[in-house]
């Protein structure tokens, strides 16, 4: 039988390595980095307290060989920025990694590379919650928020969906065809995808209380704060009521990974 090393070597942990083709790690502390073409099929760390920026050099400069892939990981402190030399692409977002976050850089063409970040689609990365104790009324026949019900997130990344959720006792009064309807909206009123209106109430001179419950999905594109919020509205002359003092009403907003 064959092996890979001398009979007379011991097994190693970088024998090891070497048999099952495992990359090696260039491990850089600076606040800056220009790849090389020795990081080619490498992991590059990145350690430092402060911003690091990682540059990936034009095709004049370094010759890369097609099909060329570098790993990154940021076991640093300092968010670490990955950016292209002039007359260089870099697709797929978010170009930055947090502490303990890494990723591949793919080259697909000259001077075109794309960043896959480490496989965390679908993951939640943050949950904010809004809760409330109070009852709501209105006779408007145009929707107005519900003071207390809104939540607002700060997004971690531009690519992030947001999963809105509301919950919240809804209430008509006896006045016949009365319904109550609400929606989740943003901070401009426009309606959030798959918040569909809801319409509680009874055509009879009947009061109608009940749970409810609304679903919203958002796709912001932006790393900036954005707010969600519950709004309600009667359909016809009478009373609405949200009657969160009878049961706590929540919006949650939850980021998940794209």
């Amino acid at each position: 039988m064959a092996y890979p090393f001398a009979a007379a070597e011991v097994l190693t942990a970088a024998n090891l390595n070497a048999m099952i083709g495992a990359p090696t790690q260039n491990n850089q502390t600076g606040t800056t980095y220009s790849l090389a073409l020795l990081d080619a099929g490498k992991t590059v760390t990145l350690s430092n307290a402060s911003p690091v920026t990682v540059t990936v050099p034009a095709q004049a400069t370094v010759t890369w060989a097609n099909n060329t892939e570098i790993n990154l990981l940021n076991i640093g402190a300092g968010l670490v920025t990955i950016a292209g030399a002039v007359g260089v692409t870099i697709n797929g977002t978010p170009l930055t990694l947090a502490t303990s976050k890494g990723g591949t850089l793919i080259r697909t063409a000259s001077n075109a590379w794309t960043f896959v970040p480490a496989g965390d689609s679908g993951k939640i990365l943050q949950v904010v919650r809004a809760a409330d104790t109070s009852s709501r009324t209105t006779t408007s026949l145009t929707f107005v928020d519900v003071t207390g019900m809104s939540v607002t997130i700060t997004p971690q990344r531009d690519t992030s969906a947001i999963l809105i959720i509301s919950t919240y006792q809804g209430q008509t009064n006896t006045s016949g065809g009365n319904y109550l309807r609400t929606r989740i909206t943003d901070s401009s009123n426009n309606p959030i995808s798959g918040a569909q209106l809801t319409d509680m109430g009874d055509n009879a001179d009947t009061a109608v209380s009940a749970y409810q419950t609304l679903i919203a999905y958002a796709t912001p594109a932006t790393s900036s704060a954005v707010t969600y919020k519950l709004q309600f509205r009667s359909n016809s002359a009478g009373t609405t009521q949200i009657n969160n003092n009878a049961s706590t009403g929540q919006m949650y907003a939850i980021e998940v990974a794209a």
